[in-house]
């Protein structure tokens, strides 16, 4: 049975963005040419260009991937039966895995958020998700004062709380890529988990 002409091609446009992923490992996406890319993918440069109109293409479309990633290991958490504070700490967790984990992508989130400041299109959709990131913890600590399950020490107002944590969880994410911890590995579980009692006070 012939492969539809619409599943080659997603399959051709996958190969090619998973070049440009691996290439992300190691430089930075100005740096990085379409013939790169293309010698990556096993593709010709007009290979690449039949699927693509340019490397901003590529990129765009790899960092739409990662953001529907997110939303949607966050959007799975809300159709789960668990309380506001179950809630939170497995976010959190979710949170951990993408960003402090996986070292990958805090490669590309770097690459983007640098990218983004050129680019308003980019920055755009890196709001977006971070709006929402952001959105979902000040649910999670409205819900809570609401249900009178949290005696917050903190008279700040609950956006800027959500801001602090997710913060936190980011920028360490961030930091251990640039500089792990050494000698000892750090329990980014214990971490993610203190964060988070923070939004249950």
């Amino acid at each position: 049975m012939a492969i539809p002409r619409e599943e080659k091609i997603r399959k051709k446009k996958r190969i090619i963005i998973d070049a440009l992923k691996r290439l992300l490992d190691n430089d930075v996406y100005s740096r990085i040419t379409v013939q790169q890319i293309a010698e990556e993918a096993g593709f010709s440069k007009g290979g690449v260009h039949h699927y693509f109109a340019s490397k901003e293409d590529i990129y765009l479309e790899l960092i739409g991937e990662i953001f529907t990633e997110f939303v949607q290991a966050h959007s799975t958490l809300l159709e789960m039966e668990l309380g506001a504070q179950d809630m939170a700490p497995i976010s959190a967790l979710v949170g951990a895995e993408n960003f402090i984990l996986n070292k990958r992508n805090i490669k590309i989130i770097i690459n983007i958020i640098l990218y983004a400041f050129e680019e308003e299109k980019i920055m755009k959709i890196v709001a977006n998700y971070f709006r929402m990131h952001r959105d979902f913890y000040e649910g999670i600590i409205t819900r809570l004062t609401q249900e009178g399950r949290s005696r917050r020490k903190s008279d700040l107002p609950s956006k800027y709380l959500s801001r602090i944590a997710q913060t936190v969880v980011l920028f360490i994410g961030l930091v251990e890529s640039i500089d792990p911890s050494e000698p000892t590995e750090m329990d980014y579980i214990e971490i993610v988990k203190f964060v988070t009692s923070l939004l249950k006070g």
